[in-house]
């Protein structure tokens, strides 16, 4: 056996995952062994680092258009109830709302460079969606498997450019309702200048209950969000309504999609 616990055990037990008996032998040996426990704290160490560098900035206006957005889809919402859970869905809200800093790292083992959870193509263009605001621990969402939110999370989009120019994002919900994310209305927004991550303005929440897939593109050149919104449509219909099993939107450029399951 070995004399020190691994990175992801001691990662677990920082995240609140391992059983009780097992969280509570690997604390007891953490408290005891120096290594393992300048480990363990350096989790909390990144997690701190990382939310004074990635703030969720408050945005009250969005509360608003949010509960219109709600009242609007209400009878589209009562038609889904029979559905099963994972697809009984209310159309589409998007909250921007007054938080405090989010989230941390996910599971890497280098607790100074965060993941991006997305497709690296183009060189280093790639996409992130970080999770974070309620009781779980903070986390970077994946792209291979449904990600379920808890009640209060709320996500931040980041992109890395590279050689693309534009970047825009949209939601689709288990009622086929796409919802425009960045920007609401209009073409798609210019890119952040310079190398590296850069973050899209604000926190989201998503209300209702089950799927939502978030889409964000990376382009050439400007594309309208009537134009993406269109292709999302498209594509809910061609995966015969199902949200989780649409395929990549028919638009230029490169994308990364998530689904986030609400609860």
């Amino acid at each position: 056996m070995s004399a020190h616990e691994s990175s992801w055990t001691l990662r677990r037990l920082h995240a609140g995952e391992l059983p009780t008996q097992e969280a509570n032998r690997v604390r007891e040996h953490a408290e005891a062994c120096e290594a393992c426990g300048a480990t363990l704290r350096s989790f909390a160490d990144a997690q701190a680092a990382f939310e004074a560098e990635v703030p969720f900035e408050s945005f009250e206006a969005g509360v608003e258009r949010a509960r219109a957005r709600q009242a609007s889809s209400k009878e589209s919402a009562t038609r889904a109830q029979w559905v099963r859970p994972l697809m009984a869905v209310a159309a589409s809200v998007v909250v921007l709302v007054l938080a405090r800093p989010l989230l941390e790292t996910g599971g890497r083992t280098d607790p100074t460079q965060p993941p991006v959870a997305g497709n690296r193509i183009k060189g280093g263009a790639g996409a992130e969606l970080r999770i974070g605001g309620g009781v779980d621990p903070q986390r970077v969402a994946g792209t291979e498997a449904p990600e379920a939110l808890q009640p209060g999370e709320r996500v931040r989009l980041g992109y890395t450019a590279d050689a693309f120019r534009y970047v825009a994002a949209l939601s689709v919900d288990a009622q086929g309702e796409v919802t425009p994310l960045y920007p609401e209305s209009g073409d798609s927004l210019a890119v952040e200048p310079g190398a590296g991550q850069h973050w899209l303005p604000e926190s989201v929440e998503f209300t209702g209950a089950g799927a939502e897939r978030v889409v964000l593109v990376l382009t050439d050149a400007p594309v309208s969000m009537e134009a993406l919104s269109d292709a999302a449509r498209k594509s809910f219909v061609a995966a015969g309504r199902d949200v989780t099993r649409m395929a990549p939107l028919d638009v230029a450029g490169t994308q990364t999609q998530w689904i986030l399951l609400k609860p």
